[in-house]
Formats: C-alpha cells, structure tokens, sequence
C-alpha cells in the first residue's frame, strides 16, 4: 500500500504531524537515518500550545510528569561596586512552559503512535532522491511523489517509497542560504549545578561586562546554559578555536560572567559550541505535495526575533535591561504561536460580525486553552485536553447563561436545527447506527451546574446512543470547580456570560468559524466548502 503521508528524518514537529494523523485513514510512513530517539542536546524545551498539543494526543499529563516547570524569568545586570545585581524578576507571561529532554518528548509520541496505531519509525534509513510526476499534481487521488530510501548501514540498500508514474517528473532539491549569521560563538552546556547564585532555578539572563549568560532549569538537577563564549575567548569566533574549546572554556566563560557567584559542574551531560546562524529556505512547499517542517522553513517573522532577541542578549552592558525584557516578552507571542493568526482559506472563513465578541475568539487564531466543569461529573479539564486529534471538527457552543429561560431557549432551537441538519455530526443513534462521525458538538454554558440539569439540553448536544447510552461529554459549564478553582472561560474568550456565539475549531484547535448562534448558514456553508475532502474521515 503506498502511504498517503512520508515522514523524512523526523524531528518533534513531523512527528507531532503523524500523531495528528492518528485519527484519519491515512496511510503514514516514518523514516529516519538515525538509530534511535536523539539523547541529548536539542532545544529542550515546550511552550504553552505545544503542552496543549500533547494534551490533544492523551500525552501531555505523562511528559509533565517528567519535566520541569518554568514560572519566573531574573535579569541580572553589572553593578557599580563590580559586582552582579536582579534588575528584574517577571513571572513568566504564557503559562504553563516546561524544559524536558527532547528524546523523552519523542519517546512518548512514539509510544502514542505504537498504542494507538500500527506506525512504528523506521530507523537507519534516509532519503536519496525525490521527483514529481507533474501530470498527477492535481490529481488527489494520484500518488505522484516517488521517493528513494536506502539504509544508512551501508548505504546500499536503495527501495521505494511511492511507485513512480510516467511522465514529465520534477526532481526534487531545496536550497538554503543563510540570512542570520552573526559573529557570536555561544557554548551550550547541560550540568548539575553547584553555585552560590541564588537563582540558579529559574530562567536567569545574566549580562556582565564580560558577556553574558542565559540558564534555563531542567529536569534531574540540571540547568541548561547558554554562554557568550566570544566576548570572554575572542579567539572562539574562529572555526579552528572552537573546534578546540573544551567543556572547561565554557564552565570558565561561565565563572568569569557570572563573578563573584561561583559556578562549579557536578556532572556534565551535554555540552557544545556553535556561532549563532540561522539558515531559510528558499520555498516552503512544492506543488502542494511535499512540506518542510521543523527549523528549516524559518520565516522573515522568526528571523526578525532571532536578530533582535540576539542583540539584546549579546549586549555586554545591559543596563537597559527593559529593551531585553521587552524583546523576550513579545517574542514570546511568535514563539509560543500564541500570535499567529492563519490567513482566510478553505479552513479559515472571513471574519463573521458578532456583536457578543470582543477580539478573543477570531477566525485563524488559535482557540484559547480555559478549564470547564463537566456539567454531569463536575470534573474539571482544560478544553484543549478535550478537544483530541483525532481528525474530527467541533462546533463549540457557547450559548451564555442557561439557567435563563431565553437563553436554554435558544441554545435548543440550535439544538433542533443541528439534528435535522444534513452535517456529518455526532446525533442520537437509536436504531444502533454507525457511531463514526465527521464533526462533534461541544457545549461551553455560563450558568452554573446546579442551576440546570442534562435533561434541559437538546439530545443533539449529548447525543443518544442504543449501545452507550447518553453522551455525558459533551457539555460543560464555565463554572467554579470544586478543588481547581474557576476557568473564567468566558472572560478569557472575551465574551460576556450574557451574550451567545458559535465557534467551528479545525481538528488543530484553530478557530476556522465564529458566528451568532442564529447564523446556522455560516456552518452549513463552511462544511459544505469542505465536501471534497470529507473523505479522509476519523477512525474510532
């Protein structure tokens, strides 16, 4: 069987891709010319929306479990007696950002795909040529791509990927160029600490006159550091020097920055040294049919923030320790993803008029991370820890304060007019039909638990089924849980608890429709734009 979706080296983010393909028919195939999982030495570190992407696999629970949290970030700056001073002590400003090894985060999506499918990675192999039949581009039920593999043991074991088709081919290459590149040589070591600076467990930017240090905390005892290597050994900026340098040169830069703290290394994992660059591609895809993911495909964005955020970290006197502040905050939106915004596409419908809204919930923005009760259990969850990938769209319903008698009102006309839709969604299966479906109902209500019951729903929001019985999933209340305190959910998508909306969220979690919960039209013509592709359907 040809697969419908290749993996080439995996890193994090294509494996974070065949995990979202879970619950679809795709056909996925994972190569890698490594022998295993990476050990050590990568950017080992999770953002707030990849901790809820995880939390969309069923995995994010069991990687915190292991990591470390982050929840403050200390400047340091030179002061007048020659010594070192906190400019600076911020709480981190998107919660919830966690450092763990980056070989542990593939660990666990690679069990994920092993539990809940047949895929397993294919080590020791690697892409030697790709090529387009150009004839099939536009074909979606073609396999035009041909790829060829070999093992990287001996380099002589060349097979297939895709079956090649005849006609004219486009053989596949992809330059890089370098538009970052600086004269900044940083060290970068993982170590068990042993030290008299007193912040040594949180994130700690240390600018001195000698240069400066950024230590970022970790799981097991370690602190991740990244040194100025350069501005205490002028001679690393050169190839051969750094080649030379020693994990010694980078705990003595460290030293001479951080003086008078002292700094000693009870164990060393890991540790190298690189002048910061970065490196774009020249197109992002080819024909549609092949994406580069991970570092590769660097935006003018990214770029940008590298540049700027580079600047204020190499500054040798950062008495301005503001501009960095600042700098690393908004950073944060682009890193974090938290300020993406997707652009109107098939997936993405124009901005729709809704008067309740107030900027939280828009078209290509990502839907907002808030905890909900469970109305039957009082079981508090964050929403994206609901909303699984498992390939299916939601319509989330946030139908206001139900307890009063207009609003309960019209969230069940809704109701009515969702069960005698023709939307492949979840609906009460009386006659034991088949329980697979396109698009799942989730409702978020503003009263509280005990002000309504189950029952004052329309069945079409918890669907009946003659084999489970009643959905009891399906609905939440934006309420104050019993030992977890209260989402104010609401408040965080900027809706007031008076005021209704409807928001269609992709099976990534961006939002793709926002309306008024009498603009019924709005979802039918989205779903409706989407009927082509309505093939690739969730496998339960």
């Amino acid at each position: 069987m040809y697969p419908d979706l290749a993996e080439l080296i995996p890193s994090a983010s294509s494996l974070t891709a065949a995990n979202c393909f879970l619950g679809s028919r795709l056909n996925v195939r994972i190569i890698d010319k490594k022998n295993g999982i990476v050990e050590a030495g990568k950017a080992d570190g999770l953002k707030s929306i990849s901790l809820e992407v995880l939390d969309s696999f069923g995995i994010g629970d069991g990687i915190r479990n292991e990591a470390h949290r982050v929840e403050e970030i200390t400047l340091w700056n030179s002061d007048p007696a020659g010594g070192l001073s906190r400019a600076s002590e911020e709480r981190t400003e998107f919660a919830h950002g966690t450092s763990i090894n980056t070989g542990r985060i593939e660990h666990h999506m690679i069990e994920n795909l092993r539990k809940r499918s047949t895929i397993e990675v294919e080590w020791r192999k690697q892409p030697v040529h790709m090529d387009i039949d150009l004839d099939q581009v536009d074909n979606p039920e073609a396999y035009p791509i041909t790829v060829s593999v070999e093992t990287s043991e001996d380099g002589s074991d060349p097979g297939l990927l895709w079956q090649p088709m005849h006609a004219e081919r486009d053989s596949v290459t992809t330059n890089y160029q370098a538009t970052l590149t600086s004269k900044t040589v940083l060290g970068v070591m993982d170590i068990v600490p042993k030290t008299s600076f007193p912040d040594i467990r949180k994130v700690a930017v240390i600018h001195s006159s000698k240069g400066t240090v950024m230590s970022v905390p970790r799981e097991d005892k370690l602190v991740r550091f990244y040194i100025q290597i350069d501005a205490v050994n002028p001679n690393a900026a050169s190839g051969l020097a750094r080649r030379d340098l020693k994990v010694e040169d980078l705990l003595d830069a460290a030293r001479a920055i951080m003086f008078p703290y002292t700094m000693e290394a009870a164990e060393c994992a890991w540790w190298s040294a690189y002048r910061v660059g970065q490196r774009v591609a020249n197109e992002f895809a080819r024909h549609d049919r092949i994406f580069l993911a991970g570092d590769s495909p660097v935006a003018e964005a990214l770029i940008n923030f590298d540049r700027d955020y580079l600047k204020h970290f190499a500054k040798q006197h950062a008495s301005n320790h503001a501009e960095f502040l600042d700098a690393y905050l908004k950073g944060q939106r682009f890193t974090t993803g938290i300020g993406i915004r997707y652009p109107p596409s098939l997936l993405i419908s124009e901005d729709v008029d809704v008067r309740s809204l107030h900027g939280g919930l828009v078209p290509g923005l990502r839907l907002p991370d808030f905890q909900v009760v469970n109305q039957s259990d009082g079981v508090p969850i964050r929403i994206h820890q609901r909303l699984r990938a498992d390939g299916k769209f939601r319509i989330v319903v946030f139908p206001g304060d139900v307890s009063q008698e207009h609003a309960m009102s019209r969230l069940n006309q809704f109701g009515a007019w969702l069960a005698r839709s023709q939307l492949d969604v979840e609906v009460s299966h009386s006659d034991g039909g088949s329980e697979e479906f396109f698009i799942e109902t989730i409702t978020v209500h503003a009263a509280r638990r005990a002000d309504v019951e189950l029952e004052d729903f329309h069945e079409a929001l918890h669907p009946w089924s003659s084999r489970w019985g009643w959905n009891y999933w399906n609905i939440y209340a934006d309420d104050e849980s019993y030992h977890d305190g209260h989402g104010e959910a609401y408040q965080r998508c900027g809706l007031g608890r008076n005021h209704d909306c409807v928001v269609v969220v992709r099976p990534d979690g961006y939002i793709s429709v926002v309306c008024e919960l009498e603009n019924t039209g709005a979802i039918t013509s989205f779903f409706d734009a989407l009927q082509p592709i309505k093939s690739v359907r969730p496998r339960l």
